[in-house]
């Protein structure tokens, strides 16, 4: 079994030299700061909060000494709330499933032999550790406030410096701890879970421009070899001197008096403490996060982005390009130190015409100074074919890395992705368009093995890897879904090969399911949970529907989806804010009341999206009864349902998986070569499948012969709809000798533009 080497001990350490220094982002500073409240309102004070929020931002060690007595801890109470009501800081976490925000560290009496007691309730030393190092997420931040020091000169309490301590591993070592392939225990004062009693995850993490650190020896297992090795080499590190002489500082008993609080970045420092001498030594402590959540920004810093023209014409008009990596870095800072929280209402609504049009300028733009082209991750929105250059929306590389691990860890939360989970995928996937490795990256973040079949995968392959893998998840936009569903159907239902296909789950996107869909496929694949997930090429994943966590009418035109408020915060709209040339900001709706779609993301800060109309309509409700018991209590306040009732076909409509915007149509239908008078867009069922079909309808001045000269723009047609060998089936253009055959509208007989028969 590997054993971690022991922790010598302290004896009586201190600050050896005057020069001891804290070492912040690999820049030496003399430590740690001390800030002085004279009075219990100072917690309340933005001044102060704001000067607490900048030191741990910076140093990530700071003291404070309080110049009355507060033996309730209402002060560090009081900051914690400011904290999060000023500088977005996260509430603290549960201590375990009986415990609150504060938990009590000090000596508990001895009692009956072998009885348990947690390692903060003993007088031994307690090793190098981070705080909750089996918490996931790991918290930021941690505060002891002092109410009763070691009166015998025990207890110094000692912090490492991160930073300092990886400069003494081999990068071999490094890149070992920097894999999950690490089990930590809960141990059982902290479990909250009865079924969840340990976590698997990395020692070190890149948190740019440092690393930082869960670890905690005597409940790290190493489940690898190289793991162990690096573990091993790790162990020996902490207890070389000359690591501790150049990463630790050291605070006795004397520096630390009763009154005093200690806040410490908890992944950027690791702390000790050796043998205590007093058994009336009593700390209190609480853990937190910052603005920044598990690569989430703080909606503070998405604000203070310098954006390009037209993304905010009327705050950045001179800014031509996206901030670069120094200005993003400067505005988070600036953001830090500033105590009044950001109003997202006085921001401007963003339209998509206005990102088309300077996302086409920038990424045709190759002058060096613009950043918007620089490790980017590129992407099309679904719909466009091959009419005219593609548009992308480019966001961050590494951004775009951590938005997918985030929303994979959420699909695990929610319980729509297990481990031990194999997934079919057959998403789109080329000619710019990555519907398919987005699929596929999340999934597997969240714990699932995934075969990539793509689009261009025959129906019949496709069940035939369904057997050959044993599958157990099918995923996929609705119309390949029924696809395969409809094979499924046609085979036998004594044959071997039916009987071979395990599917459980089915996980679509783009277009909802109708009932009679949904019952093509319980009739072809039994039972299975049906999922779905929802995202876009402007704001990636957002969202997942879960029959476990909801009540779904499949009766109904809408869909439910779940929505973690810490990765994008919706707002519902009034209707009549659509295509309008006010410049009024309109009020966000009321809980339940339908409207436009307005989106910021919060994993994404190079390229912001703030206050995007998605070109959804929908409303916002609170999580249902049902949902509640399945979601762990730190989870719940941050879940919001989005209940979304489709594209506002005043602009756009959706088919295949893809979504076409009506101007657009019309740009190509409006061609005088065309001759095209009258033109009419309808969606319907097919049968027996219930794939959607899509027909236009057209009226043209052309003659029948002419019918040769018309085939460009037939072309230019089916190359904008995205019409392939894979979806032709779907698919019909139908020319009409008069207006009556149209659908026509009820009351004034007029050409209806849109019909959608498949709902």
């Amino acid at each position: 079994m590997h054993r971690v080497s022991r922790l010598t001990r302290f004896g009586t350490i201190g600050p050896t030299s005057p020069h001891h220094v804290i070492r912040s982002h690999g820049t030496l500073q003399h430590s740690p700061r001390v800030l002085d409240a004279s009075h219990i309102s100072w917690a309340r004070h933005p001044k102060h909060v704001s000067e607490v929020a900048a030191e741990l931002q910076t140093s990530g060690l700071l003291k404070i000494r309080l110049g009355f007595p507060d033996d309730s801890c209402d002060y560090l109470r009081d900051l914690i709330l400011s904290m999060h009501k000023q500088q977005g800081h996260h509430l603290p976490i549960s201590h375990s499933a009986t415990r609150g925000w504060f938990w009590d560290v000090r000596p508990k009496p001895v009692g009956h032999t072998g009885a348990y007691h947690a390692r903060s309730e003993t007088m031994s030393e307690f090793s190098w550790h981070t705080d909750c190092s089996y918490e996931d997420p790991l918290p930021r931040y941690f505060a002891l406030q002092v109410l009763q020091h070691d009166r015998y000169g025990g207890g110094t309490l000692s912090a490492m410096n991160v930073a300092s301590l990886i400069g003494f591993l081999s990068p071999e070592t490094r890149k070992a701890l920097m894999a999950p392939e690490f089990r930590m225990e809960i141990p059982p004062e902290f479990i909250k879970d009865p079924a969840k009693s340990f976590i698997t995850g990395s020692i070190l993490a890149p948190d740019p421009p440092s690393t930082i650190i869960r670890y905690r020896h005597d409940i790290i297992a190493p489940l690898t070899t190289r793991g162990a090795k690096a573990l091993e080499e790790l162990s020996a590190v902490l207890v070389r001197r000359e690591v501790q002489a150049s990463s630790t500082v050291h605070l006795r008993s004397s520096d630390l008096p009763k009154g005093s609080i200690i806040l410490m970045d908890n992944r950027r420092w690791m702390h000790a403490r050796n043998e205590i001498k007093d058994p009336e030594r009593h700390l209190r402590r609480t853990c937190t996060s910052p603005v920044i959540l598990g690569g989430c920004w703080a909606l503070t810093r998405v604000s203070e982005q310098p954006l390009p023209e037209t993304f905010d014409s009327s705050s950045h008009a001179n800014s031509q390009y996206p901030p670069d990596e120094n200005a993003i870095r400067d505005a988070r800072e600036e953001a830090a130190q500033k105590s009044e929280q950001f109003d997202l209402t006085a921001w401007p609504l963003f339209q998509k015409r206005d990102l088309y049009t300077v996302v086409e300028r920038l990424i045709n733009d190759t002058n060096p100074r613009n950043t918007y082209r620089h490790n980017v991750y590129t992407s099309v929105t679904g719909g466009g074919g091959g009419v005219s250059k593609p548009l992308f929306f480019a966001t961050d590389a590494l951004e775009n890395r951590r938005h997918r691990a985030l929303f994979g860890e959420f699909l695990k939360r929610i319980g729509i992705i297990e481990r031990g989970d194999w997934v079919l995928s057959t998403h789109h996937g080329g000619n710019l368009y990555r519907s398919l490795d987005l699929t596929l990256e999340i999934l597997e973040n969240a714990g699932a093995s995934v075969l990539a079949a793509g689009h261009q995968c025959p129906p019949a392959t496709a069940v035939q890897i369904l057997q050959d893998f044993n599958v157990n998840v099918l995923t996929g936009d609705s119309s390949q879904i029924i696809s395969i569903a409809h094979q499924i159907a046609t085979m036998s239902e004594m044959s071997d090969k039916k009987k071979r296909i395990k599917i459980r789950k089915v996980i679509y996107t783009s277009e909802g399911l109708s009932i009679t869909q949904r019952r093509q496929i319980y009739k072809a694949l039994g039972p299975v949970a049906i999922y779905s997930l929802i995202g876009s090429a402007e704001a990636g994943p957002y969202g997942a529907s879960s029959p476990s966590l909801m009540d779904l009418d499949p009766y109904s035109n809408s869909n439910d989806f779940v929505i973690d408020t810490r990765m994008t915060i919706i707002e519902i709209l009034p209707l009549s804010c659509m295509g309008s040339e006010s410049d009024g900001i309109p009020e966000t709706l009321p809980d339940g009341e339908s409207g436009v779609i307005a989106q910021t993301v919060l994993t994404r800060l190079r390229h912001p999206v703030v206050r995007y109309i998605t070109g959804d309509i929908g409303s916002l409700h609170p999580l249902p009864k049902k949902a509640v018991g399945r979601i762990a209590k730190h989870d719940l306040c941050h879940y919001r349902i989005l209940r979304l009732r489709g594209r506002d076909h005043r602009f756009s409509f959706m088919w295949d998986g893809c979504d076409f915007q009506f101007d657009k149509l019309n740009d190509i239908l409006s061609d005088p070569m065309s001759g095209v008078l009258l033109w009419q867009v309808i969606l319907d069922k097919m049968q027996p499948s219930q794939e959607i079909s899509l027909e236009i309808r057209l009226l043209s001045g052309q003659r029948s012969e002419g019918t040769v000269q018309l085939q460009p723009f037939l072309d230019r047609l089916k190359a904008y709809l995205d019409v392939s060998v894979s979806n032709e089936h779907k698919f019909k253009i139908t020319f009409v000798n008069d207006v009556l055959r149209f659908e026509l509208s009820r009351t004034g007989q007029k050409v209806i533009r849109f019909v959608d028969h498949s709902l």
